[in-house]
């Protein structure tokens, strides 16, 4: 959940300094195709973090009812 929120975070901050003309001044050396590159990054990281997310609670396994070792007495 946290990292979700940094992800999300990071993408509307990115997205800002995207589309906002107030913030071309702070951004005017930076060109605008390296945040167009970043912003698809932080969207690849997103999705994979979602997935992977999904991912590990659907394949969750329960060992707690397999007995592995089974110890029988030994016949006198």
């Amino acid at each position: 959940m946290k990292t979700t929120i940094v992800l999300i975070a990071a993408l509307l901050v990115n997205a800002a300094l995207i589309f906002s003309d107030s913030l071309f001044s702070l951004s005017k050396y930076i060109h605008p195709l390296v945040l167009l590159g970043m912003e698809v990054i932080l969207l690849i990281i997103f999705v994979f973090h979602k997935i992977m997310r999904d991912f590990s609670k659907t394949i969750q396994m329960d060992f707690g009812i397999l007995e592995v070792f089974i110890s029988k007495k030994k016949r006198k």
